[in-house]
């Protein structure tokens, strides 16, 4: 009896953990989309589920590059990397576990709203490398957002998060 109320109770601590994660990233990219006047965006199982193979791809080959098929799906894209592991004073990787990579991600993508200059994509204003991931998470046509990460052997992380419909789009405004 008390095990299978340990098993229950470790379920439920795993389901949160990935609940939570999902709420926080979300509510990044709806506060985000809220100063600007765009509708918050609901979260897609469908997009999440993409995401994750993303993931599982790029962490199994340990790159860091931008789906190839993404206008076909009609998706789009924000990719973020870090390590999950810091090195301990006598070499050794030290992992850390208990840490939230979507909303980590989710944050660093808004940090590039201080480059933005209102425009369209496209504009010499900015330089859409410095400014591609924010505008993404604000493009007012785009309603639906599915975040997932993975990690590697060697230790990195990769979380990529799928849009629908795609945002970005040259010579129109983000919002």
């Amino acid at each position: 009896m008390f095990r299978g109320i340990c098993i229950l109770l470790f379920s439920v601590k795993i389901f949160y953990g990935q609940s939570t994660n999902k709420i926080t990233a979300l509510k990044v990219h709806n506060e985000a989309r809220k100063e600007v006047g765009a509708k918050p965006l609901v979260w897609s199982n469908n997009l999440e589920i993409d995401a994750k193979k993303y993931a599982e791809f790029l962490a199994s080959k340990d790159m860091f590059k931008h789906s190839e098929n993404l206008n076909e799906v009609g998706q789009g894209e924000n990719l973020y990397s870090t390590a999950y592991f810091a090195f301990q004073e006598n070499g050794e990787k030290y992992f850390f576990e208990n840490t939230d990579y979507l909303e980590n991600a989710s944050i660093s993508w808004l940090s590039e709203k201080k480059d933005f200059k209102y425009a369209k994509i496209g504009d010499r204003k900015n330089n859409f490398s410095k400014v591609g991931h924010y505008t993404q998470m604000v493009w007012i046509q785009t309603t639906q957002v599915g975040i997932a990460y993975s990690k590697s052997k060697s230790g990195k992380v990769y979380v990529v998060a799928r849009y629908y419909p795609a945002g970005n789009i040259i010579g129109q405004f983000p919002y």
